[in-house]
């Protein structure tokens, strides 16, 4: 018995082993059961993307190219201006990939909405959505901070009679008169002007908008990337719904940028200048003072010329002096360089050009301030936390730290030098006090206007060296492809809108069909049958609309009855010799009673005397379809044991040959008058007297009697009907397959709906689609429909 049970457990497992073929083609024949809602939606999604292009604003794309001086890929044609050697003064070289940074800020942004008033934009009125428009007859100017907008306004714009215009929202209006200032809570003080020479024929109005909500949408429709790394180009993209206006703003956004650019070069220059202009002017009053103090020493000791001796010493001492000088200035321009270096905290550019030659500290100078301009760059995007920052932050470090050890270096040099020449002054000194006291004094003084002058010129020489560089600044950027918007719309793309558009409405009877297949328990259709289940099945009845019980007899050649004779074929194989069949399902309404009349008379055509036992005790149905009167039946039959078999039998009316034996009254015991010793001795007596015995019993998923009854049955006969029947139902008879409870079982589908598609003409139970080259429709079986009623339900 476990040999037994093991076999019928591997024969039935609930696998599915149909090939990926037949899953297509179920798939393909699904569709084409459904192709007209493919075609309407298609059509509705192609008219639709057609309706969205028609009323889309388009966006152009609007292309520019820079050319960037990089040191590291060779300056190009920047590099190679005249004044390029005195640039190098107070201003270092930028790297593409900065600059890319740079043009991504959206401070630069910023200077471009305001520089183009963008906050402030037009359209003209439309009956779908408003057009976006360049130029309108009218002006709104703004008399406050633009950075006072606090809100959006989208008004339309109505001229009235005298001056007057109306100002048009959804919630609110206002009327104002042309030129007059008016007040736009959240947003300040406007007024609006008439542009000269234009007149109002269409309906106008202007939308106003905050200005960092302006910045950030114009710096979602930026892209700035390098063409690549073997060169210093940047592309720029601008995207915009005017092409001409799109141009004039990717314009004033490069012209923002170069200003920028030229302003950072700037900012060294302009402080070198600014701490020589100091110097100049501290040097020019002590020259000033010391030069009137000469002058009023000659006029009180009447001095026209000093001695030979005098002159000689007073150039010796001057030129000492102005040794010692110059070791003081430079001495005082490392004080204000170190001064500059203090500052860790916020770094600052050092003035450049205030020291003598020293070409070391020259290029410590230049790197330190190019570091410090990066920083500034970089913080115009990110915080002090980005790692960019914070490299550039360590570099910074670091340079000042080789500055100031450069700085110690010269002033011990320079400390040096100052002793060495103080001990010569010394010398000179001396010998001086040996001429008269009035000489003496002057020479004091002519040596003291010596010192003084000799700052004042190497003052006024780097101040020179400084303005020139300053005028030969240029930017380290040039535009080498001006603005150019593209012929064509960047967006929407026609192809892509039209794809998208049918690809989503043929996407919506494919959900709808998965959504409606997802959420069906019921069976519905063959490819359910095959996938759930793994018994044979002798045939299929399809879907009738006749009223009558009975469709089968001697001159019927209807669809339905060419199925009952091809499954009563089936069914001499499935008996093997035997007589008896079992009819179940798994619940009430599944046909079990219609399927077992009919298939009774199909087979007494065939000259055979055939019983039908009407042996649902709890809810007997074949009396009341037969329109028979309530008689004795198997019930009585079983308590009564005088009672013979001849008592319970009666003639069906439906042919001949086939008799029916009723339940009789509904007993309260029907489960154990199943197997009560008289239904066995009956069904004996009546294996004798008939051909074939048809027992129509109860459903097998709601109680046990039609496993009582298999004991008498050759064969089960297990309905299924379409659209009813629920999916898990399926494993029943497997199941009682499977376990051996109910003898070899074989399916009838029944209630089958004709549909186009794989399964249409399916050749289960050597037949099924038999007759419908004739006359399928003149017998009320879901005829073919016209094109006019796809619309009707199947």
């Amino acid at each position: 018995m476990s040999n037994n049970h093991m076999d019928w457990e591997e024969e039935f497992s609930f696998e599915n082993k149909k090939s990926e073929s037949n899953e297509f083609l179920r798939f393909i024949g699904r569709i084409m059961r459904n192709w007209y809602w493919f075609v309407i939606c298609g059509f509705l999604g192609f008219f639709g993307a057609f309706l969205y292009l028609r009323y889309s604003i388009p966006v152009y794309k609007i292309h520019a190219k820079l050319l960037i001086s990089d040191e590291s890929k060779g300056g190009g044609s920047l590099s190679s201006s005249a004044l390029g050697d005195l640039s190098g003064f107070v201003g270092g070289k930028s790297s593409v990939d900065n600059e890319v940074e740079i043009l991504r800020t959206t401070d630069l942004m910023r200077k471009m909405v305001l520089a183009e008033k963008a906050y402030i934009s037009y359209f003209n009125k439309g009956r779908v959505h408003d057009v976006p428009v360049s130029t309108a007859p009218f002006r709104i100017d703004l008399l406050t901070d633009p950075d006072s907008i606090a809100r959006s306004y989208t008004l339309e714009v109505q001229f009235k009679e005298r001056d007057k215009v109306q100002l048009l929202a959804p919630d609110t209006s206002y009327q104002v008169i042309l030129s007059q200032p008016f007040t736009l809570p959240g947003v300040g003080v406007l007024t609006i002007q008439q542009t000269e020479g234009e007149t109002f024929k269409e309906n106008y109005g202007f939308r106003i908008s905050p200005v960092r909500a302006i910045t950030a949408s114009f710096s979602s429709r930026l892209s700035v990337s390098t063409t690549n790394k073997s060169v210093s180009t940047i592309d720029l993209g601008f995207e915009h719904n005017s092409p001409e206006y799109g141009e004039q703003l990717l314009t004033t956004f490069i012209d923002k940028y170069v200003e920028m650019n030229l302003h950072d070069k700037n900012v060294i220059a302009d402080s070198t200048l600014a701490f020589i202009n100091v110097r100049l002017r501290k040097i020019t009053d002590e020259l000033a003072r010391v030069e009137d103090r000469i002058s009023g020493y000659k006029r009180r000791n009447q001095l026209a010329d000093i001695s030979q001796q005098g002159k000689v010493l007073i150039e010796s001492s001057v030129s000492f002096t102005k040794s010692l000088a110059e070791v003081e200035t430079q001495l005082a321009a490392l004080d204000v360089i170190s001064a500059y270096l203090q500052d860790t905290n916020n770094p600052r550019v050092v003035p450049s050009a205030v020291m003598l030659q020293d070409g070391g500290f020259d290029v410590l100078i230049q790197r330190y301030n190019e570091l410090v301009l990066q920083r500034e760059r970089l913080l115009l995007a990110n915080t002090e936390d980005n790692p960019l920052v914070q490299n550039i932050t360590s570099q910074i470090a670091g340079a000042r730290q080789d500055m100031i050890a450069n700085l110690s270096s010269t002033r011990r040099q320079l400390e040096l030098i100052k002793q060495s020449q103080q001990g010569l002054a010394n010398n000179v000194t001396s010998q001086i006090t040996q001429v008269p006291t009035i000489e003496r004094g002057y020479i004091d003084l002519a040596r003291l206007q010596q010192i003084k002058q000799a700052q004042y010129i190497f003052l006024q020489e780097k101040w020179e060296e400084t303005a020139i560089g300053r005028t030969a600044n240029v930017s380290n950027s040039k535009v080498i492809d001006s603005p150019k918007a593209q012929t064509y719309p960047f967006l929407p793309k026609r192809n892509m809108v039209y794809s998208i558009g049918l690809f989503l409405a043929l996407l919506v009877p494919l959900a709808i069909m998965f959504i409606k297949e997802l959420f069906n328990v019921r069976v519905r259709g063959m490819e359910d049958i095959d996938r759930l289940n793994q018994l044979p099945v002798l045939g299929m009845i399809a879907h009738s609309t006749e009223k009558e019980q009975v469709v089968v007899s001697k001159t019927s050649r209807s669809p339905i009855a060419e199925q009952f004779r091809a499954m009563r074929t089936n069914l001499e194989f499935a008996l093997n010799g035997g007589k008896r069949i079992l009819f179940t399902s798994s619940m009430s309404g599944e046909g079990k009673s219609y399927v077992a009349l009919n298939l009774a008379v199909s087979l007494a055509l065939l000259d055979k005397k055939v019983l039908l036992m009407e042996l649902d005790l709890r809810k007997p149905s074949v009396t009341a379809k037969l329109g028979l009167p309530a008689g004795k039946g198997f019930s009585h039959y079983v308590v009564r044991s005088e009672m013979k078999v001849e008592e319970i039998l009666m003639p069906s009316g439906v042919h001949e040959n086939v008799d029916l034996l009723q339940a009789g009254a509904i007993p309260p015991n029907p489960a154990e008058l199943l197997v009560h010793p008289r239904a066995a001795e009956l069904m004996e007596a009546l294996a004798a007297r008939y051909d074939y015995i048809l027992m129509d019993a109860p459903p097998v998923g709601m109680v046990t009697d039609a496993q009582l009854l298999s004991r008498y049955a050759d064969c089960c006969l297990y309905l299924v009907r379409q659209d009813y029947t629920y999916k898990e139902q399926i494993r029943i008879p497997n199941d009682l397959a499977a376990t051996n409870k109910i003898k070899p079982i074989q399916l009838i589908i029944n209630d089958v709906k004709a549909r186009n598609g794989y399964y249409s003409n399916y050749g289960y139970g050597y037949g099924y689609g038999y007759g419908y080259g004739y006359g399928y429709g003149e017998y009320g079986l879901a005829s073919r429909r016209k094109w006019w009623q796809i619309f009707k339900r199947k």
